[in-house]
């Protein structure tokens, strides 16, 4: 789908990525930090490494200096002075692929227009399967880093992940049978532990859950 879009405001990003979005842009902007923010700067904005400073105050050069012409705050900014190449993108009408362009682009922008093909073409094919090959390795290496962080490989026992931390009630099930078992899990509770007792059938299990209800004051110690 092409499609004509919008940004909400003027961007200042590296080149690299202004090409990695297929946008047209502007090389050598005038650019500089206000409020923390890189931004790009009009003809009569200033530099404040540029200007004199006397008493806090910041002027364009001496004649105005004695002439009490002073730069004012909102036309100064800090001097950008990092490595990375910086390009200006303008606000309005860029001509983009919306599917590709869309997965990539970190910036609010709205869409003015769009074309839809009546068939998908092979470039459209191509990039919905970059995109969902992306989105299949980004959620195995979720599963990966799940595992490693839920798994004891020395103990070989699994251990308890986030949810965990939200447990605010706790239980304990003795010698309990499946069907008891799962009536507790149909009530809300969680496995936490399973303890396996010598010389018992069942083990004991530890179970827990979030009450949003629960009243500390008047369960001060683990059910039984």
């Amino acid at each position: 789908m092409i499609s004509l879009i919008c940004f909400e405001e003027s961007l200042i990003i590296p080149k690299e990525e202004a090409e990695n979005l297929n946008l047209s842009y502007k090389t050598d902007p005038k650019i500089g930090y206000m409020n923390d923010k890189l931004q790009l700067m009009s003809s009569y904005d200033r530099y404040k490494e540029d200007c004199i400073e006397k008493d806090g105050k910041y002027y364009k050069d001496n004649d105005d200096m004695e002439k009490g012409k002073k730069v004012e705050n909102y036309y100064l900014y800090i001097k950008y002075t990092g490595n990375v190449d910086y390009v200006h993108v303008e606000k309005d009408n860029h001509l983009v692929d919306l599917l590709p362009f869309a997965t990539k682009c970190q910036h609010k922008f709205f869409i003015a227009q769009s074309v839809k093909s009546k068939e998908p073409t092979i470039h459209n094919i191509n990039a919905i399967l970059q995109t969902l090959t992306e989105k299949a390795e980004k959620i195995n290496h979720l599963v990966d880093k799940m595992k490693e962080n839920t798994f004891n490989s020395k103990t070989n026992v699994h251990v308890g992940g986030g949810l965990i931390t939200t447990y605010n009630d706790l239980l304990l099930k003795e010698d309990i049978c499946t069907d008891a078992l799962q009536s507790d899990l149909n009530n809300g509770w969680r496995i936490i532990a399973v303890c396996n007792q010598p010389d018992q059938r069942r083990p004991d299990y530890i179970l827990g859950r979030y009450n949003p209800q629960l009243e500390v004051a008047e369960k001060p110690d683990a059910g039984r």
